[in-house]
Parts: C-alpha cells; sequence; structure tokens
C-alpha cells in the first residue's frame, strides 16, 4: 500500500512539474511562430537570433510572422523609452502558452540573446563561431511562471578588449561601441583647431603657457575660438546626424592657458576644470537639444568649485592614477579618484567613468586584477555613475582578456547579477573544460602571491618590477608547471590546447623580459661556454615559438603603440647577434654626482657596467636622469688600458627622453688631474617619435686611472613634446670600456 501511495505521490509530482513548464519543441518540431515587426531591423535580428540558435540546438524552425492569430507564438515587441523602460531594457513573460519578449531600444535584441542563455541554455564565450556554446537536444521547454525585466546598471556599456571585434558577442551581452555613440570622442581641441592650420596665423587660439603661446591646448576664453568651436560642432552634427554625443576635451597634455581672462575663471574655480566647464556650457547651450561629454583627466580632473556643470553635458572622469591590485573601494592609491568622483557628482548631473584593466605597458604579462572588479563596478553604480569606459588591451590579445571581458560585460549590464566568483567559475569550467581545475589554481595562487597592500599593480609597470614577489622565477615555476599541467589534459583538443596556450603566452613573455634584464646572470639569457658567452639555447626556442603562436593567437602589439610580434623577434635577432662583451668599466669603482631618478632603479649604477644592455623600453635597465646632468666618474685601483669609450642613450620622446645636448669625457692618468678628450653636442631636438638607441664612441687607446663623464640634458623641453612639469629625461646604458 506504501509503494502505491509513493507511486501516486511521484505521478503528482511529474504532472504538476510537466504543467510548471511550456514545450516549444518536441522531437525536433515546433508549432510556435514567431512575431516580429518586419519594418524595424533590430525586431527582424531579434527574431532571427531566437529562430537560429533554436535550429542550431534542436533543429526545429520557427516561422517569423508579421502577425500572428494563435497563442503557440513568441511575439517582439519594440517599446519607446520611458522612465520604466530605460533604453536597452527589456522583458521576457511567459502568458498562458505565448511569450512576450519587450525591449525598448537595443532592448529586443538583447532579450533574443537572454532567450539563447537561459532557455537554450547557449553561451559566448569570447568572439568567433568557435567559442560559442550551444547545447543540443531534441525538446525545449520554458518555464510557465517565466517573469523577467531587465535594465542595465549603466547606460552607456563598452568593454574595450578584442571582443569589440565580434558583432555578436557585443549584441549577446548588450555592449557599446564609442564609434556608434560619438561624433567626436575623446580629446578633441586640436580636431576642433588644429595648430597646423592656425597656430602660424592665430597664435592667440591657443595657451598662453611659460609667458607665450604655445600650442599644447586653446585659449577657451577667446572669442573667436568659441565661435570656431560652435562652427566646427554645427557641421560635424550635419556629417553625422546620428551621433549621441560630441566630446569638448582638452588635448592629452598639460599646458592649459595662464592669460589674464582664462586665469581669472580658474583662479575662482580652483585649477583649469574652471576655464574648460565654462566654455564647455557655452557650446552647449548653443545646442541644448544635443549631449556634450568632456573629460576630467589630468589638470581638469577635480570638479570646479562654484559652476554647476550644464544638463546637457556628461563628465568623463578618469581613475588613471589608482593601482590595481585591490578594488576602487578600497585601494589607497584611489582616494583621490573617490574624492574627485563625489565632488563632480555634486556639480554635475551625468558622470561617466574611464577605467583602465591591464598593463599598456606589457599587455601580456600576468596582470592579476580578479576579484576586484563586480566592487569596483558596483562602486561606481552605487555612486551615481552612468556610463562606463572598460579599457583593456583593445583589439589586441592582452593576459586572460577572454575571461575579464566575460566578467565585466556581465557585470557591466548588472553589476549584481552574479558574483564575480560565479562568474568567473562559469567562465573558466566552460572555456577551459578539463583544463579549468589548473586554471584556476594558477589565477588563485598568482593573486595569493601580490605583495603587501603598500604595493602597486600598476598599468604602466613591468615584469621586473615583481620579480621579487607574484613574478619571481621560484613563482614562475609553480605557475608553469599547473600550466604544463592543462596543456596536458587538453592536447587531445586543439581549440582547448590554443586557449591553454594563451595563458601561457604571458608566461613566456614574462620570462622573456626578465632574461634580458638578467642577461648573463642567473636566468639570463647568455651562459658561459669555455671562454665564451652564448645564447642559451632554451630561450632561442622561446623566442621563436612564442612570436609563431602570438601571431596565431590574436597579439598584434605588445604593448601600447609597441611592438608587433614580428619587430619583437627583430629585436631578439639583435640581442642574439650582439652577444656579451667584457666590460673593463666593471673591474672599476663608479660615483654619481647627481642621482638617478629613484622610480626606474634597475640595478642601481651597475646597471651602467653589468655587460647587459638597455634595450627599448626605459623602464628597466635604463637609469633616468631627470633635469639633470649625468656626472659620473670611474676609479680604477691602477692604471688599466682602454682603447675605447662607448656610450648608449636612449631616445624616446614619447616619455620624454632625449640624448644629451653636450657629452663631455675626461681622462686622468693620476686619477687628480683630468684632461678632456672629446666633446659631443646635439644641436637641437627634431620631432621624432621613433624608440631607438643613440651611440656615441671615442677612441682612448691609453692606460687610465679615472674616467669622468658628463652628460648635459637640453635645457627644456621643444614645443613639439611640451610639458608645464616635465624636464628632459636623459636615459645611459651601457657605458662600455674595452
Amino acid at each position: 500500500m506504501m509503494w502505491k501511495c509513493i507511486l501516486s505521490l511521484l505521478s503528482l509530482v511529474t504532472i504538476v512539474q510537466a504543467q510548471e513548464r511550456i514545450t516549444l519543441v518536441e522531437y525536433g518540431k515546433t508549432a510556435y511562430i514567431i512575431q516580429a515587426d518586419i519594418e524595424n531591423p533590430v525586431s527582424m535580428q531579434a527574431a532571427h537570433v531566437i529562430n537560429s540558435f533554436t535550429k542550431q540546438s534542436t533543429g526545429a524552425d520557427y516561422a517569423i510572422q508579421a502577425k500572428v492569430d494563435v497563442s503557440d507564438a513568441i511575439i517582439l515587441e519594440s517599446l519607446p523609452i520611458t522612465e520604466s523602460f530605460p533604453e536597452d531594457s527589456y522583458a521576457i513573460d511567459v502568458v498562458g502558452k505565448t511569450i512576450w519578449i519587450k525591449g525598448s531600444g537595443r532592448g529586443v535584441l538583447f532579450a533574443a540573446y537572454r532567450y539563447v542563455r537561459d532557455i537554450i541554455g547557449g553561451r559566448k564565450w569570447y568572439i568567433g563561431n568557435e567559442n560559442t556554446y550551444i547545447p543540443k537536444a531534441t525538446d525545449l521547454y520554458v518555464a510557465a511562471d517565466l517573469k523577467i525585466f531587465s535594465k542595465p546598471s549603466f547606460q552607456y556599456r563598452e568593454v574595450y578588449f578584442p571582443v569589440e571585434l565580434d558583432q555578436e558577442y557585443m549584441d549577446w551581452y548588450g555592449l557599446h561601441y564609442l564609434e556608434d555613440k560619438w561624433g567626436d570622442w575623446g580629446h578633441t581641441a586640436s580636431k576642433i583647431l588644429p595648430p597646423s592650420i592656425y597656430f602660424k596665423s592665430h597664435p592667440e587660439y591657443y595657451s598662453l603657457f611659460n609667458g607665450k603661446r604655445q600650442p599644447v591646448q586653446l585659449c577657451l576664453s577667446n572669442e573667436d575660438v568659441f565661435t570656431h568651436t560652435v562652427a566646427y560642432f554645427k557641421r560635424r552634427m550635419l556629417e553625422n546626424p546620428e551621433a549621441i554625443y560630441w566630446s569638448i576635451a582638452a588635448n592629452d597634455d598639460r599646458g592649459s592657458c595662464t592669460c589674464d581672462r582664462c586665469q581669472a575663471i580658474d583662479k575662482r574655480e580652483g585649477g583649469p576644470q574652471g576655464s574648460l566647464i565654462h566654455f564647455v556650457n557655452r557650446v552647449a547651450a548653443i545646442f541644448p537639444d544635443q549631449k556634450f561629454t568632456t573629460l576630467a583627466y589630468l589638470e581638469t580632473a577635480n570638479a570646479p568649485a562654484h559652476l554647476r556643470v550644464a544638463d546637457n553635458v556628461s563628465v568623463i572622469l578618469s581613475n588613471i592614477d589608482a593601482f590595481r591590485k585591490n578594488d576602487v573601494t578600497v585601494e589607497a592609491s584611489a582616494a583621490t579618484f573617490r574624492r574627485q568622483l563625489s565632488a563632480w557628482k555634486s556639480k554635475a548631473k551625468h558622470v561617466f567613468v574611464w577605467d583602465y584593466l591591464t598593463q599598456f605597458t606589457n599587455y601580456l604579462a600576468p596582470f592579476p586584477i580578479q576579484g576586484t572588479m563586480q566592487k569596483s563596478l558596483d562602486y561606481l553604480k552605487t555612486r551615481g555613475v552612468e556610463g562606463i569606459f572598460l579599457q583593456g588591451g583593445g583589439a589586441t590579445y592582452s593576459d586572460m582578456a577572454e575571461l575579464n571581458a566575460y566578467v565585466l560585460a556581465n557585470l557591466a549590464w548588472d553589476t549584481n547579477v552574479r558574483s564575480e566568483d560565479q562568474l568567473m567559475n562559469e567562465f573558466i569550467e566552460g572555456y577551459y573544460g578539463k583544463a579549468g581545475p589548473f586554471v584556476k589554481a594558477y589565477l588563485k595562487q598568482r593573486r595569493g602571491l601580490l605583495p603587501g597592500p603598500s604595493s602597486a599593480l600598476s598599468i604602466y609597470g613591468n615584469p621586473i618590477d615583481n620579480r621579487i614577489d607574484f613574478l619571481s622565477p621560484e613563482a614562475m615555476d609553480h605557475y608553469r608547471t599547473l600550466l604544463e599541467k592543462a596543456e596536458t589534459v587538453s592536447k587531445d583538443n586543439p581549440l582547448l590546447a590554443s586557449r591553454v596556450r594563451r595563458i601561457q603566452l604571458g608566461l613566456d613573455y614574462t620570462y622573456l623580459q626578465q632574461a634580458r634584464f638578467y642577461g648573463s646572470h642567473d636566468h639570463g639569457i647568455f651562459v658561459r661556454d669555455g671562454n665564451r658567452w652564448v645564447a642559451k639555447a632554451d630561450v632561442k626556442r622561446m623566442v621563436a615559438q612564442f612570436v609563431e603562436d602570438a601571431k596565431r593567437l590574436g597579439v598584434i602589439e605588445l604593448a601600447e603603440a609597441g611592438a608587433s610580434p614580428d619587430s619583437y623577434a627583430k629585436e631578439w635577432t639583435d640581442i642574439f647577434n650582439a652577444g656579451v662583451r667584457i666590460n673593463k668599466a666593471s673591474e672599476a669603482s663608479i660615483t654619481s654626482k647627481n642621482p638617478f631618478d629613484p622610480s626606474f632603479p634597475a640595478n642601481g649604477l651597475k646597471t651602467l657596467t653589468d655587460s647587459v644592455p638597455g634595450y627599448l623600453d626605459y623602464s628597466y635597465n635604463w637609469l633616468l636622469w631627470n633635469g639633470k646632468a649625468m656626472d659620473i666618474t670611474f676609479d680604477f685601483k691602477q692604471p688599466t688600458q682602454i682603447d675605447t669609450i662607448e656610450l648608449n642613450f636612449l631616445k624616446d620622446a614619447r616619455h620624454w627622453i632625449f640624448p644629451p645636448k653636450e657629452l663631455h669625457i675626461l681622462l686622468s692618468i693620476n686619477g687628480k688631474d683630468f684632461q678632456e678628450v672629446s666633446v659631443q653636442k646635439h644641436a637641437s631636438m627634431k620631432e621624432d617619435y621613433k624608440v631607438d638607441k643613440v651611440r656615441y664612441q671615442t677612441s682612448i687607446n691609453s692606460k687610465v686611472t679615472a674616467i669622468h663623464i658628463y652628460a648635459v640634458p637640453f635645457r627644456k623641453l621643444p614645443l613639439w613634446r611640451n610639458h608645464p612639469t616635465k624636464h628632459p629625461l636623459i636615459a645611459c646604458d651601457e657605458i662600455w670600456l674595452y
């Protein structure tokens, strides 16, 4: 009798369960029809998305019609944007046997992809069809009481990673392109009034800086500048009537105007943000039906003391100075950003944030931001931020770009849709499959080895900065072991193997960059073979494999405006060909009258004589002197035969590094009296942004006890690379004596 009761109960549960869901597809067949507005491209695209993925999963093919009169229907409806239905919002409701899908803006399309995720069970892991997962089934059901309403946490959502190359990915997660929204984006002062056209004839249009007009910024109190700006935007709006936003912002540099009229505003408002906001408000008032943006960045990062921002202007605040180890709510270096955000919110109705999520100087270097993303985005949402530009490596691959993009894409739509851990686990398990546990262990281990809270995880760092903590040789060995296990379990699956290999590229790159730093020492490039130094065979093999795989797996450049894989290979060819030279300078003691820049300590003064040359990255293996002369002396214990002195200086105008204006070399036979043997001079700094080495050689052919080298920097920066607070830098390495 008891068994009969149990069977009856099970039957009842089965019936209830059957009543709680609706059958859309059964045995690969469907009676359902999609109703869509055939005159609406977004509605039709949404219909095709639902139909296409349903067919991929079950084989069933929905009919698409303009009007249906049956209850077995999926009805798509585009709604106007309202306060209760903000732009891109959507709803999915099951009423009887009908599925209603409604959305404002592009919300109907975003809802279609929600149907694919929640009803079919599909996932879009990364760019390309091969990274889209659609489960195979003969039947498809939807819960009878399904009710979804979803609106985005942020009005504007951009995740600037390679996923932007895939329009389907963007639509799948409801993301934006700035090109689709902005008529003019970012730094626009030189677009509005190009110095190449106007500066010579109208220097008064540009900022009075250091006592003279310079084409670094605009003079925002000049009426002709205002007139030109209004005319510029009238023309641009006619050219691009679909644009939503127009940017009025300073150039990507300092040098705001110090004329009396600009200064009167800036002194009252606490800085150059005063004249900027005053100017932007005036232009915005001419176009009350248009939306403008401006950048709170560098000199204009602080909110004005008194001015309010016009209601048709959005302020885009940058947090570029914050380190990335912790989320923005607790990171000490983000305190200024938190204060600035609060101040701007009190002065502006609309505030966006420009955030940074990769190491721009080394895209592939391990950059453990996992665990910080949700808290940072939720903080921005709760503080009233309306738009986010989340800058990764753009079109090129950067460390964990697939995972980071997936987490950020989901959180940009809804900061509380799921926890960051849940999103990470879902992605790692779905994307890396059998290799997932090893990938998860790798991410956990590198995050756990980050140094103490006072240490930076800088977006402008390099693999050398952390060589004693989370990127130490010992840590790298642990990481490599984990990823080798991931590689082993994925070797029979080429797609999975390529995904694991992308992660390994970061370790290979880190090892190679560190090997440059170590040179002929432990963990370096070269090893002694009898009486000569040779490049390690493993290093040569790693370079060749790294370059081949980097090109295959989507690495376009290795740093912002940096080397391509092919040019990186050429750098290594030059390194191997140069080999290791014995440097007699290492036998001498070395002193420096002026201290080198402590921000880039390398190996101290030994950097100049350790037989490890600097390459093309100023941030390691170079010593820098900031606005001061390089004034150094080599002292030998006894007279030493020196035939040639060779010095190498770096030229990197983008970072204000120039060869010295004058280079003096003096010798001493007795260690007391010096005689000048060489003077070399640079007359000027021609406009040239190519990063290169500048070599000086002087023949000596004499026994000496001391050598004095005096390199004088240029007194000021050239107009084409001017900066109000920076000085010309000298970067030197190596000084060869042979």
